[in-house]
């Protein structure tokens, strides 16, 4: 059963606020990215390339944490633990254009934040996160 994320610390999730993706490599040591995220109503949303590491650990071990500490208040943060259970394609560019505008105010990823002769080139990939428990602060 899916956690909830707290009223309270949805504008954490929702951005534009960078997290701290945290996925587990096949050594077993954990490595993390900062990554733009956002949420779908069930699950948090972390877009990335076919290819890239944290796509190929999330594959082999689902099990992964989000955290995202409020730039205006340090001691205001938000912790999801979950697992990926989802990983489906973002053909058109929806999901990672609006990260891109959320984010940079750029209309589009591929030649507004991306060099535009990269589109095409990468795979884009939405890992679909259920939390499974969440830690907020303050409570």
């Amino acid at each position: 059963m899916a956690a909830p994320i707290p009223t309270t610390h949805l504008d954490l999730i929702e951005g534009p606020y960078f997290a701290v993706f945290t996925t587990i490599a096949p050594s077993g040591q954990p490595e993390n990215t900062v990554v733009w995220c956002s949420w779908d109503g069930s699950h948090v949303l972390v877009n990335t390339a076919d290819g890239r590491r944290k796509l190929t650990n999330v594959r082999q071990n689902p099990k992964v944490a989000l955290t995202v500490i409020d730039p205006q208040n340090p001691f205001r943060w938000i912790d999801v633990r979950g697992e990926v259970e989802a990983i489906v394609e973002d053909p058109d560019c929806a999901n990672i254009n609006a990260h891109a505008l959320l984010y940079s105010g750029q209309a589009e990823y591929y030649g507004g934040v991306a060099p535009a002769e990269q589109k095409g080139r990468e795979r884009r990939m939405i890992c679909k996160i259920r939390p499974d428990r969440v830690l907020a602060f303050p409570s």
